[in-house]
């Protein structure tokens, strides 16, 4: 005796808050931001000119400073996202991601690194992503209660 079932099965999905899956494009970001930094350490003369960096050099604290500065931003994002209200939260990963994109583009603009360029388009697609889910943030409708 055999049945025949005619259902068909559908892989259940849940919908994903978009707090979450904008937390989610701040860590793949960061992530291709420290590959990028990483795998640049292995470019010719990268490691010599580390080597020659000294405390003593004009301006250098900035410098480190403005890199710590540009990395830590992307990493606390990911947390803020999760906890920011909704209003800040939303301005936040507009504002934030299309300055980073302006900066990556003209920190690349003479880059020839074929890897570099490519975590570079990556980092810009994530963040156009990035903003266009907090341009697209769901809204809920809320009434308000007259006293008649």
């Amino acid at each position: 005796m055999s049945s025949t079932n005619n259902s068909n099965s559908v892989f259940q999905d849940f919908p994903i808050n978009v707090k979450l899956i904008i937390s989610s494009l701040w860590v793949a970001v960061m992530f291709c931001y420290v590959y990028g930094d990483y795998i640049e350490v292995y470019v010719p003369g990268v490691i010599a000119n580390a080597m020659e960096v000294t405390s003593a050099k004009e301006g250098i604290q900035l410098e480190f400073f403005a890199v710590a500065l540009l990395m830590s931003v992307p990493s606390v994002m990911i947390f803020l996202t999760l906890v920011l209200k909704p209003r800040i939260n939303r301005w936040l990963n507009i504002i934030i991601p299309t300055l980073y994109i302006v900066l990556l583009i003209a920190i690349n603009l003479q880059t020839t690194w074929g890897f570099y360029l490519y975590l570079t388009a990556i980092e810009i697609l994530l963040s156009i992503y990035t903003v266009w889910y907090a341009w697209n943030w769901p809204k809920t409708e809320q009434y308000s209660v007259g006293v008649v």
